[in-house]
């Protein structure tokens, strides 16, 4: 939000700073909202009678912050979709030349017909769009997103062939991408940069957690043999994926240790 209140003010001077020095003793007073709104063609509706996708929109030219829940968006026109049921106030901060006015609009969400529901969101957003997913190579001390573990607990490291100088045939560059495809549960991995992405359907089962994998693509499989994951840590920002039987013997763990693309642990 402090972030937000600084661009706008930024904006602001930008603006006053393009008047005669004579101009700019004082700005002209602060419309009231409501005149604000007529004159920018506020709209802010459901796109269906309590849907969760609320349709913003104000005329081109204008320089505007809307605020829901927690989603901003700066676009003169767009579409956001809302996670939660009930009356919702959307704020929008539009610049003029008086300086920002707030105008507030409820709307009411009875339906979520598109929404993901936890633990699956996670994996691949609340709306099925998708999310990719990385090797997790900044956590800790950098050797403990892919390692032997005890095959009773995934979190008692046995070996991190990472700190003997070992790495998977990827070379942890790998980007795993996973999405609700129409009625099914999709994923692709590329492996290095302008490689073509490797598809297959998944299954995730949110009882007993686990991730079943259909086709033989997922990375770093050098020292695991089983198509199915227990699901050991998963929120927004974090995978952690287990297999007992692996290892030579076949008689040991492994652990997968992934994270949202974009996302930085802070060590």
């Amino acid at each position: 939000m402090k972030n937000i209140i600084l661009l706008l003010a930024a904006a602001i001077f930008c603006f006053i700073s393009c008047d005669p020095i004579e101009d700019r003793d004082v700005l002209p007073p602060l419309e009231e909202a409501e005149k604000v709104a007529e004159k920018i063609n506020l709209k802010v509706e459901n796109t269906i009678p309590g849907g969760n996708i609320i349709a913003l929109s104000i005329d081109e030219g204008y320089q505007v912050h809307w605020e829901v829940e927690g989603i901003n968006s700066f676009k003169t026109k767009d579409n956001i979709r809302l996670r939660t049921l009930g009356e919702k106030i959307v704020t929008c901060n539009v610049l003029t030349k008086g300086g920002i006015v707030s105008i507030k609009r409820t709307i009411e969400v009875t339906s979520l017909p598109d929404l993901v529901k936890e633990p699956l969101a996670f994996l691949i957003d609340y709306f099925g769009d998708g999310k990719t997913w990385v090797y997790a190579t900044d956590f800790g001390d950098g050797t403990q997103h892919w390692y032997l573990s005890a095959p009773y607990a995934w979190d008692e490291l046995w070996w991190s062939p990472i700190a003997d100088g070992v790495s998977p045939e990827d070379g942890f560059q790998t980007e795993i991408f996973f999405q609700k495809a129409g009625d099914k549960l999709s994923m692709s991995v590329v492996k290095s940069p302008g490689e073509e992405p490797q598809v297959s359907e998944f299954l995730f089962d949110s009882q007993k957690m686990t991730l079943t994998v259909i086709e033989d693509i997922f990375p770093g499989m050098d020292h695991a043999y089983k198509d199915t994951f227990d699901v050991k840590i998963i929120n927004e920002n974090e995978l952690v994926l287990f297999q007992d039987g692996a290892g030579a013997g076949k008689n040991s763990g492994w652990v997968w240790r992934l994270k949202r693309k974009g996302y930085k642990y802070l060590n």
